[in-house]
């Protein structure tokens, strides 16, 4: 029980987080590209 609670709350977890490393990533890639020029 407690085993599929936990794997829950990390798929949650994993949800909520998709969008702020997709952004990270963006800005990561906007840094490096501005550091080239």
């Amino acid at each position: 029980m407690i085993e599929e609670n936990g794997y829950s709350l990390v798929k949650i977890n994993n949800a909520a987080c998709m969008p702020f490393k997709l952004a990270l990533r963006e800005l990561i890639s906007k840094l490096i590209t501005s550091q080239n020029e």
